[in-house]
């Protein structure tokens, strides 16, 4: 049985939140998102680091303005929640196509309304919003399992032609 994939999380480059940010290292080249699958009721944002066993379920690996455990996006099937977990450069959010958001979200989780998004580190944006039907078919569909070969019945060939 396969599982559906219901939302995903584009993980951007923002050049507006980058430059709101003042921030000294050089910012990748913008281009399409990455996207997560997001499979489970609570989803980690930062970056990895083996030495610690910190792997993020939504990984910012290059923007060193997240932190390693930086928020956490957390979901009843319905509503969307972020929390920021203590974050050294705070969490925000806002809409994806207006002003970069000034002030970092409050301590506790905050839901997540409509169009809203999250702005983390120096250029990072998510958005979350519910999978395309080719992103279900690609994140969620899984192969049904094939039955093992000795344990299909071939049928006995046919009798050979009378003389």
């Amino acid at each position: 049985m396969s599982q559906t994939v219901e939302w995903v999380a584009e993980v951007w480059i923002d050049p507006d939140w980058y430059a709101a940010q003042g921030a000294e290292e050089p910012m990748p080249s913008p281009g399409l998102p990455d996207i997560v699958p997001l499979t489970k009721p609570v989803n980690l944002i930062g970056r990895s680091s083996p030495s610690r066993g910190i792997a993020p379920d939504i990984e910012c690996e290059l923007d060193t303005g997240v932190s390693r455990r930086h928020a956490e996006l957390s979901t009843d099937w319905t509503r969307w929640f972020i929390e920021d977990l203590g974050s050294a450069n705070g969490t925000f959010v806002g809409i994806p196509d207006g002003p970069v958001p000034a002030m970092p979200i409050p301590a506790g989780k905050l839901e997540l309304k409509d169009r809203q998004c999250i702005f983390v580190g120096a250029w990072t944006k998510i958005v979350i919003r519910r999978a395309l039907p080719p992103e279900q078919q690609a994140f969620g569909a899984r192969p049904e399992p094939i039955a093992d070969a000795q344990t299909v019945e071939t049928p006995p060939p046919p009798p050979p032609p009378a003389p």
